[in-house]
């Protein structure tokens, strides 16, 4: 038998393990392997502080999880693949299967106007000419149509984010809308009040408009179900899933799993946003870090409020690529599922994606147009924390990409979903 010396001996078995490793690594994670340098990539390059990647094959055959990088730069804090996400805009599909599942109980009707639940929409008005400067008169006109479920479900109300400024932020800044990110006060009862005092962007289902929809599904969603809204997930989508993590405002016991938030400076390094539980203005955007965890916490906001894990969003995910059901739990039909996943804008674009939408989800319709979003049939939908997630029933896969990061400019989750997709066709 041939002798190493100990240095020579430990060097082939360094080796030897990683090739035993990689022949025992899984399908996808061999693929992933060109993501995880681009990863490595960006958090050394400031572009993130970090990232958690879940992959998993939605007919059960393989799954894939990795974190890259820090939850707190400050203290050298390795990010956790169970750490907490701030997951914004993806709360909007929950939300939407929370509405669709009182749809399916005869409870509301797509078609039905919210007035009829939410009697302050009665009599909407839509902006004819917006004020020159803030504060100045503006004009209106009645609505032609009531607001109606599938117009909330499809963001065609008209209705807007304080955030995406003219025409409406201005009314809405001094109307005190909040968009969900920040320390406030204020109910989901203030904000409906508030929102149909105001005038819509638009005439109901004349257009696409990015807005405020999802957080008035949410109070339709308290007022028809006689409970409130955490507890209506809690009871009726995260304990049957099995979403142990996912919540308005997690426990004490689990802040700690919350990675810090970071924004770049004008140099384009990191910097951390801090924790003071106030909230940081930069313009018509509102946002504080830790208004999930100190504060009020009086506003479960059904647009931009939940914090969760991948492997929970995973579950989610997974329910839906199932058509419904999960573990043996069924949450909708496989026909609502279709028709969520399908789009219901027909000709309509909408806004930053550049896709249909369906109800509560991106949905790709046409690569041709917007080639990025995958094959036709995938869904999908991002926060502003830049998180994404999305399923594709082609290739029978689902991804979360977690990131902690404010930064309306970057590209980031885009590049990542772009190389998943790439080492997914090799």
């Amino acid at each position: 038998m041939a002798r190493f010396p100990g240095r020579s001996w430990s060097k082939f078995l360094v080796v030897w393990s990683a090739l035993l490793l990689s022949a025992c690594a899984s399908p996808l994670a061999r693929q992933m392997r060109p993501v995880e340098a681009l990863l490595r990539e960006q958090v050394d390059a400031q572009k993130i502080p970090g990232a958690v990647v879940l992959l998993q094959r939605t007919d059960g055959s393989d799954s894939y999880v990795k974190a890259i990088g820090q939850m707190d730069r400050e203290q050298g804090k390795a990010l956790r693949e169970d750490a907490l996400f701030r997951i914004a805009s993806m709360t909007k599909p929950i939300t939407s299967v929370a509405v669709m599942m009182l749809v399916e109980e005869g409870k509301l009707g797509l078609e039905e106007p919210i007035s009829k639940y939410l009697p302050e929409w009665q009599n909407v008005q839509v902006l004819a000419s917006p004020p020159a400067t803030p504060g100045e008169s503006y004009s209106t006109v009645p609505a032609q149509t009531p607001i109606t479920v599938r117009h909330l479900l499809t963001h065609t109300s008209g209705i807007s984010y304080r955030f995406m400024g003219e025409p409406l932020g201005p009314l809405y800044q001094k109307a005190g809308i909040v968009d969900g990110f920040e320390h406030t006060s204020w109910t989901l009862a203030d904000q409906s009040r508030a929102l149909a005092s105001l005038p819509l962007k638009h005439q109901p289902g004349a257009a696409f408009t990015y807005g405020l929809n999802t957080d008035i599904l949410g109070y339709l969603v308290e007022q028809v179900s006689g409970v409130p809204l955490d507890r209506f997930f809690q009871e009726r989508i995260f304990t049957p899933l099995g979403m142990k993590d996912t919540s308005f405002f997690p426990p004490e016991d689990k802040v700690s799993r919350m990675p810090a938030l970071y924004r770049h400076t004008a140099t384009g390094a990191l910097e951390r946003v801090p924790e003071t539980g106030t909230n940081v203005v930069e313009g018509f955007f509102t946002y504080a870090p830790d208004f999930q965890t100190t504060g009020a916490k009086s506003y479960r906001s059904g647009g931009a409020g939940l914090v969760s894990t991948a492997s929970d969003y995973a579950r989610f995910l997974q329910m839906m690529a199932n058509g419904g059901e999960l573990g043996g739990v069924r949450l909708l039909k496989r026909e609502t599922v279709e028709q969520m996943t399908r789009n219901q804008i027909g000709n309509l674009r909408t806004d930053f994606v550049g896709t249909g939408f369906g109800l509560g989800f991106g949905v790709q319709d046409d690569p041709a147009l917007v080639e990025k979003q995958g094959p036709v049939g995938t869904y999908f939908w991002s926060g502003i924390f830049k998180s994404h997630a999305w399923v594709d029933p082609q290739h029978q896969l689902a991804g979360i990409i977690m990131i902690n990061l404010w930064d309306m400019a970057s590209d980031t989750p885009s590049d990542i979903r772009a190389r998943i997709d790439s080492a997914m066709e090799k």
